[in-house]
């Protein structure tokens, strides 16, 4: 007896030790961090559309221009969480950059967050999964939207530029009559954000043209 007793002990020791060994060697599941790339030196450059409708004259009015991202360094923010500065610039046609703001970012307890004219937003969740549902606005003042995936993993084309795997996100979306608020994002691998899409404009009831507001749309034309 004493001896079957030992060849069992043995037996449940080996069966813990090769599992918590095969534990232990077991890959890392992939968070999709990637989606949200955070590299010092990094720059991104987008082309932006600007449309600004004013009622006080009828107008309509265009603006096209480019911004560029720059990571510069890293920082401790009021966190007390590693953070990456970002600084912002802005070109018109030929001329020269100009600086436009600082932007923070950083990834902590599984969310992307950014902090972007004194307003701290959660622009994604770890991993993102399809439909995953979250306030956005959760650390600010502006209220709750509900952002969702509404697609993941998938091949976009933005002008001459294939991206092999893009995440749309639908930030905010309210329309009816009079209004219409409309917030999206697509995210993708290894660059971050490539397109980003606002719509806020009032309507006349009667035949619901745009009355004032503005739209615009941010998308990426190049990296490194």
């Amino acid at each position: 007896m004493k001896f079957k007793r030992l060849i069992y002990v043995a037996m449940v020791g080996a069966v813990a030790f090769f599992s918590c060994n095969k534990s232990e060697n077991a890959p890392m599941p992939d968070m999709n961090l990637a989606y949200f790339p955070l590299k010092l030196t990094s720059v991104v450059v987008y082309n932006v559309d600007s449309t600004v409708y004013s009622d006080f004259n009828n107008s309509v009015t265009t603006f096209n221009f480019q911004l560029k991202d720059t990571v510069t360094n890293t920082f401790l923010d009021a966190q007390g969480n590693e953070a990456f500065r970002i600084e912002r610039y802005k070109k018109i046609g030929t001329q020269d950059w100009t600086f436009q703001k600082v932007i923070a970012k950083k990834i902590v307890n599984n969310r992307a967050e950014e902090y972007l004219d004194n307003r701290r937003y959660v622009r994604l969740v770890f991993p993102p999964t399809p439909q995953a549902r979250w306030n956005g606005n959760v650390y600010n003042n502006l209220g709750e939207w509900t952002h969702e995936i509404t697609a993941m993993d998938v091949p976009l084309t933005i002008g001459a530029k294939t991206l092999d795997s893009t995440i749309s996100i639908k930030q905010y979306e309210e329309v009816n009559l009079i209004r219409e608020d409309i917030y999206s994002e697509i995210y993708a691998k290894h660059i971050g954000l490539v397109k980003k899409e606002v719509k806020a404009v009032d309507k006349n009831i009667n035949n619901g043209q745009i009355r004032r507001g503005y739209a615009y749309k941010m998308q990426v034309a190049s990296w490194k």
